[in-house]
């Protein structure tokens, strides 16, 4: 069935839930042929691959758009790869496929990756890497396609605010993305705290999170507030976006004010009904999180197997697919990853069913 772009499918969605399962389409597979892989040593000196949807993909979880393209990372096979919208081909562009942590000054695909959890590019094309496992951020240079780290020494730990990022430590980074101001911002899961990376001074500080594994205070100052497992991050110009893992909810930091708001679910396991309001609405684990031109939420509600639609403007809560209307959508398990690309469709890492998907 023909893809709708996302603001068409937005104003689906608030025509009411049975006008969805009327028209809203099924996602297709752009990437993995539903297989896991654990290691790309059997393939990893053909490139480009092939057509991607006849590919073993190892647990795709991060999905980033790349001008036209697309990026995913895969944690069963610690690799990124580069998928061609125009001739549907998919390329290693990062790792050898072997757990580890090494390679740093040399050439991207020779290094080793421990769960590469997030990719995110900048305007030159430089990527960076939530190196989820290594407890690091990688950096991969647009023309040399050097990787280096530029975060965290490669031990579990909390340390070095206000110092080098390169000798603080983090614990398990999941996600990352570039602010638009010079830094990087840091889903630092279990130290449970936001941190900002300064691309040019090297110098880390946390924006939000004292350690304290409990939700913040709706309107509070966003640095002396604690947080509850964030997990992924999104950025636009007047928010810092936040999904919280354990907290199963989202909030935001006004980037004018620095202060924390909640902005989605009620921090309570569980699936609210279609059209609930925002504030009222229960996830369970949400892991992926992105924004789409209206300024509206995309979420990736892992645990519920469900990818779900904020619309802040008129606070309802809504299924794009999965979930409990899987029936007209798709069966996902454990989506993580969730993006939208040039054209306004949504792109979903299907992590435990091993491909990509497109709405």
């Amino acid at each position: 069935m023909e893809t709708l772009r996302l603001s068409t499918l937005a104003g689906l969605i608030l025509g009411g839930l049975s006008f969805v399962q009327a028209v809203a389409p099924v996602p297709r597979t752009i990437a993995g042929n539903g297989h896991n892989a654990t290691d790309t040593t059997a393939y990893r000196d053909h490139e480009p691959l092939g057509v991607a949807t006849d590919i073993a993909m190892g647990n795709p979880f991060g999905v980033q758009p790349y001008g036209d393209d697309l990026l995913i990372t895969t944690v069963s096979d610690h690799c990124v790869w580069q998928l061609s919208r125009e001739t549907g081909e998919l390329r290693r562009i990062a790792g050898n496929g072997q757990r580890g942590y090494s390679g740093d000054g040399g050439v991207a695909t020779d290094a080793r990756f421990d769960w590469p959890h997030e990719v995110r590019v900048d305007r030159t094309g430089n990527l960076f890497i939530a190196d989820t496992r290594n407890h690091v951020i990688r950096r991969i240079d647009a023309v040399t396609r050097v990787v280096s780290t530029i975060g965290g020494t490669g031990v579990a730990g909390y340390g070095g605010d206000g110092g080098p990022a390169v000798e603080a430590m983090f614990n398990q980074p999941h996600s990352v993305v570039l602010d638009d101001a010079g830094g990087i911002l840091v889903a630092d899961t279990i130290n449970h705290r936001v941190r900002r990376i300064d691309l040019v001074s090297g110098v880390v500080t946390t924006i939000l999170g004292t350690g304290k594994n409990r939700l913040p205070r709706d309107g509070a100052v966003a640095a002396n507030e604690p947080v509850l497992g964030p997990r992924s991050l999104a950025v636009d110009e007047a928010s810092i976006w936040i999904a919280l893992r354990e907290g199963n909810s989202v909030w935001r930091i006004d980037r004018a004010t620095a202060t924390v708001h909640h902005v989605a679910g009620s921090g309570e396991k569980g699936y609210s009904r279609e059209g609930e309001s925002a504030l009222a609405s229960t996830f369970n684990g949400p892991k992926g999180l992105a924004i789409d031109a209206a300024g509206n939420l995309v979420i990736s509600d892992t645990e519920n197997q469900a990818i779900r639609y904020v619309d802040l403007k008129n606070d309802r809560v809504t299924t794009l697919t999965g979930g409990r209307v899987s029936d007209v959508t798709a069966k996902l398990s454990r989506p993580h990853g969730v993006a939208i690309d040039v054209g306004g469709k949504v792109i979903v890492g299907d992590s435990e069913n091993h491909r990509v998907l497109e709405q």
